[in-house]
């Protein structure tokens, strides 16, 4: 492991940078959450929740999993129900110097702040210590830290939903060598646009969108407790890990990679658009803090209609992305 870890800005994909830089193999956090097709968008809400979730990526564990099949990876996962053998493996790919990848509930932790419980959340574990200490890199603006033992045990085995059972895992290189990358990213950008312009359900992708925007001015009389609902919601859509713009603007950086690899500048300017869309729910998240702030039905009205908007533009842009990706 370099003696600097990668801090980025989400955290399964700064875990995947770290992982991939121990193999020597240098890309940009937006380019591993573009060749994963990591680009999404799911409304979702039961019965149990009292706050919807709106996001802007696809679901756990999955970007790790296609990130390898698109460099052809060899992904080793490690999950028990049993906390010593969790450590104790984790002990082991550590004194052999692996970088390990780790999913947990950071809420846990003992130098966590967070205030919210969420089993989903990714750090690299890059090293121990005589105290029994851990190494975790986190995004920004958090770095390294070191957890307890204690604590780390207690987040990664959590339970509710989207935990696992103590889910550790590497990444090694395939024996014949990376595959182009362009045509790796052509293939991350089909991904993502068919998921997105073909939904499995009305939640994803453009649908979800409309579907949100549908529901956005009911929020202060459907949601428990408004303020804290709405505050929440405004939060994982922009500061979260999203990369601003509910991950857009990290996709727009990759497109902008991607037309420097395959010499296509229609990536660039598709990109260049992406860029605009991500200001656009950048200004929706402020719109939904401001009605959890103030009450405001116009604030949510505004949001619903530029949600409406920014479902169409997204809809012609992976569209044109299918096009150039075929």
């Amino acid at each position: 492991m370099a003696a600097e870890p990668y801090v980025g800005q989400h955290c399964e994909s700064t875990t995947l940078v770290n992982l991939l830089r121990q193999r020597e193999v240098d890309v940009s956090e937006p380019f591993v959450f573009g060749l994963a097709g990591g680009l999404s968008f799911i409304y979702w809400r039961t019965k149990q929740m009292p706050t919807p979730f709106v996001g802007g990526r696809i679901k756990p564990d999955t970007l790790t999993e296609n990130l390898a099949q698109a460099l052809k990876l060899r992904l080793s996962v490690h999950e028990t129900s049993s906390g010593k053998r969790a450590r104790d493996h984790l002990l082991a790919e550590l004194g052999s110097g692996t970088v390990v990848g780790l999913k947990l509930d950071r809420y846990c932790l003992d130098y966590s702040t967070d205030d919210f419980r969420f089993a989903a959340h990714y750090v690299a574990c890059v090293g121990t210590d005589d105290e029994g200490r851990f190494a975790l890199v986190e995004t920004r603006p958090l770095g390294l830290q070191w957890a307890s033992g204690d604590s780390l045990a207690a987040a990664r085995n959590p339970g509710g939903p989207m935990s696992s059972r103590n889910r550790a895992f590497t990444l090694d290189l395939p024996k014949a060598g990376l595959p182009d990358l362009g045509k790796a990213a052509r293939k991350g950008i089909r991904t993502a646009a068919e998921t997105f312009l073909n939904p499995p359900i009305s939640n994803f992708g453009h649908k979800g969108m409309h579907r949100v925007a549908d529901l956005m001015p009911q929020w202060l009389d459907d949601l428990e407790s408004p303020a804290e609902g709405l505050a929440e919601i405004a939060t994982i859509m922009e500061d979260a890990g999203t990369g601003g713009g509910l991950f857009r603007k990290m996709w727009a950086e990759f497109l902008s990679e991607t037309a420097g690899i395959t010499g296509n500048d229609e990536y660039q300017e598709t990109a260049d658009a992406y860029r605009e869309v991500s200001k656009k729910w950048t200004e929706v998240a402020a719109l939904v803090g401001e009605a959890g702030a103030s009450s405001s039905r116009e604030a949510l009205h505004s949001a619903s209609k530029i949600v409406h908007e920014a479902a169409d533009k997204e809809q012609r842009l992976m569209e044109r992305l299918l096009e150039l990706s075929g």
